[in-house]
């Protein structure tokens, strides 16, 4: 099968600095279409990379994790819920 074949995943830090997030996508990109994973939330107040790396990529942020038990503190993105962490407010 193909990579194109498979539902792909781009996994990443929510605390990887914007440039680090830009190289990680453009060498993961060659090999294909991917969605994006973010983990860490819970480490980080700067959220507004995931919005800046969704736009960057044009690929869709699929999941994130707020935690280290991971299935259990994997959820789907909420665009809602990051843009009123990214304005100030506490979720």
């Amino acid at each position: 099968k193909r990579p194109e074949d498979y539902q792909v995943f781009l996994v990443l830090s929510a605390t990887t600095k914007y440039r680090d997030l830009q190289k990680i996508a453009d060498c993961y990109g060659k090999i294909a279409k991917f969605e994006l994973i973010f983990t860490k939330l819970d480490e980080t107040e700067a959220v507004g990379n995931l919005l800046n790396i969704k736009l960057y990529t044009d690929a869709p942020i699929a999941y994130v994790t707020c935690g280290q038990n991971v299935p259990d503190d994997m959820e789907m993105f909420n665009p809602q819920k990051t843009v009123k962490q990214i304005l100030g407010g506490k979720e």
